[in-house]
């Protein structure tokens, strides 16, 4: 028989084996389902690494815990990952343990069935069945939908169902009842807040004075060496070194009016790099790193103080405050790598992990040429293969692999030799880019070049990764892609960013010390670099030579008695 809601007490909350127990006995469902029911719930424990005895039965728990989850960390496929979580959502269901009915099974009630039927958009009809379902069981009428109605919609999909993003949810369907409040007559003639969750917080240009835009642009033409015959004693800044140098400038003057500050009294970079301003807005960055030092801060930090130094020309004492909010900013292992860099390369470690990413776009390239796959799918999912392949073998920065020019990049030898060359003008730390490209990489270039990339392009362009209008893609949009595909496929988070991670922890794990050979291949401008980046990255391989060693002489050590033994 089915059960009421649970209590929410934490200390009854029930665990996956309560909700097995629950329906092991429960006559109202056939013996098949109740088979299906709890081979589901014993799916998803294992595949979480949890007993079900431990295994909270909370839809938020679970939600929170599956986050970051792919079938592939379990090796289970993902038709197979979907039919378990369905069974579960069901499993829940039925033991009273959602509050929101399932999205294909609760009935309309009849003022939403008539109002369903002036919907002729599919998309709007889908985004808006749960929560009509949602108003219809819990008896709320159209006409009395409000915000608040939404909010509560929102937290019982929180606390109370296992649906992946419940914020994006909530989000459609106040977009959606605007556009059919304002398309449709008979709907209620009533707005929602439509939730904006971005965390962007720069505010336009015109926000203020016109004065603080023309000095900040006259000090990004000089940064830039705009003017060539310009008096200066510094090298000119790359233009995405400009362009950076432009979003933060622009973030922190938001920073500072979010901080309470008058928009109109930030006439100059003057006004901007005035002691207090700079340790108020600084408090801004703090407060959204949870009281972190991080190197985005202290960049801020150093910008500011370097706009103080050669722009503005502040006093000595203005300056050496500045510099010491600099150094107090300053984080202690700043050149090192980061926790949250060695934790996703840690489960490389294991070798069956790094073989699986190494065999990844093979995979790709397969599932691409399968028969019946659409054109343009076969040729993203080719293209993502050879992005992944191509920072394997070589590992770029994502911006330059995504303005890879075919033409340019590209040096091609009478012999069949194919040269990457990226002048150092166009790479982050200035330093040139050659390299002899493997012959299957090139193979794969080429064939992506003859089939794949003409269905990609909308615009003739020699970008290698062609995006809209002409323009090469977007590294986030690529990125993306790229972190998702091998999600799905093994399981690992790796974004764009740690290939070049994964290039020095691969060649120092087989050759521990190695530092210059690394220093070669990523491109750093001198070996302390390298050394203080990955020191200890190396140290388990080292750990696993010496063990090694040991075994090899206790077997050798072995070996030596038993033959004096025998020679007794």
């Amino acid at each position: 028989m089915s059960t009421g809601p649970a209590s929410r007490n934490p200390a009854e909350q029930p665990t996956f084996a309560t909700l097995r127990d629950r329906i092991a006995v429960d006559e109202t469902l056939a013996p098949r389902r109740r088979h299906d029911l709890i081979s589901a719930l014993r799916t998803v424990a294992k595949a979480l690494g949890r007993s079900m005895d431990d295994l909270p039965a909370d839809p938020a728990q679970l939600r929170a815990r599956l986050k970051n989850f792919a079938p592939a960390m379990a090796g289970l496929s993902p038709r197979r990952w979907r039919n378990a979580l369905s069974l579960v959502r069901s499993a829940l269901k039925h033991s009273g343990l959602t509050r929101v009915p399932a999205r294909s099974r609760a009935a309309l009630a009849t003022e939403w069935a008539d109002l369903f039927r002036h919907i002729n958009n599919r998309r709007a009809r889908f985004g808006l069945s749960r929560f009509a379902r949602y108003c219809s069981f819990r008896g709320i009428a159209p006409g009395d939908v409000d915000d608040h109605v939404l909010n509560v919609f929102l937290d019982d999909l929180r606390g109370g169902a296992l649906v992946r993003k419940p914020e994006s949810i909530h989000r459609t369907v106040c977009a959606l009842w605007n556009k059919a409040s304002t398309a449709i007559p008979s709907w209620p003639d009533r707005r929602l807040m439509v939730p904006d969750r971005r965390r962007t917080f720069a505010l336009p240009w015109s926000t203020y004075p016109a004065s603080l835009k023309s000095d900040v642009d006259r000090y990004l033409e000089r940064l830039a060496g705009a003017d060539l015959l310009a008096p200066g004693d510094f090298r000119p800044l790359r233009r995405i070194s400009v362009e950076n140098r432009a979003k933060l400038l622009r973030g922190f003057v938001a920073a500072l009016v979010h901080r309470g500050r008058d928009p109109l009294s930030l006439g100059s970079l003057r006004d901007v790099v005035a002691v207090e301003a700079v340790t108020d807005g600084l408090r801004f960055f703090l407060h959204r790193a949870g009281g972190e030092k991080t190197s985005y801060i202290h960049e801020i930090a150093h910008v500011l103080t370097a706009v103080a130094r050669h722009w503005v020309g502040v006093d000595p004492q203005h300056l050496a405050q500045l510099d010491a909010l600099c150094h107090r900013l300053r984080r202690n292992n700043r050149n090192s790598m980061s926790a949250r860099t060695r934790a996703r390369l840690r489960p490389l470690a294991d070798p069956e992990n790094a073989r699986t990413l190494l065999a990844l776009p093979e995979r790709l390239l397969a599932a691409a040429a399968a028969k019946g796959k659409a054109p343009r799918r076969a040729a993203i999912e080719t293209q993502t293969a050879m992005a992944i392949e191509f920072l394997l073998m070589v590992p770029l920065r994502i911006g330059n692999l995504v303005r890879l020019d075919f033409e340019r990049h590209l040096v091609r030898s009478r012999g069949g030799t194919v040269h990457l060359a990226i002048p150092g003008a166009e790479v982050k730390n200035g330093v040139d880019i050659d390299a002899v490209l493997p012959v299957h990489l090139v193979r794969m270039i080429d064939a992506y070049l003859e089939k794949y990339r003409p269905i990609l392009a909308d615009q003739p362009s020699a970008w290698l990764f062609p995006g809209m209008a002409g323009k090469p893609i977007g590294s986030q949009s690529l990125g993306k892609r790229m972190r998702e595909a091998v999600k799905r496929l093994s399981g690992l988070d790796v974004n764009p960013h740690l290939y070049r991670s994964i290039a020095g922890t691969f060649y120092l794990e087989k050759n521990p010390g190695a530092y210059g050979v690394i220093r070669l291949l990523l491109g750093h401008k001198s070996v302390n670099t390298t050394t203080q980046f990955y020191c200890g990255m190396e140290t388990p391989a080292a750990f696993r030579h010496y063990d090694e060693h040991i075994l090899k002489r206790r077997e050798a050590s072995a070996s030596n008695r038993t033959d004096r033994k025998g020679a007794r």
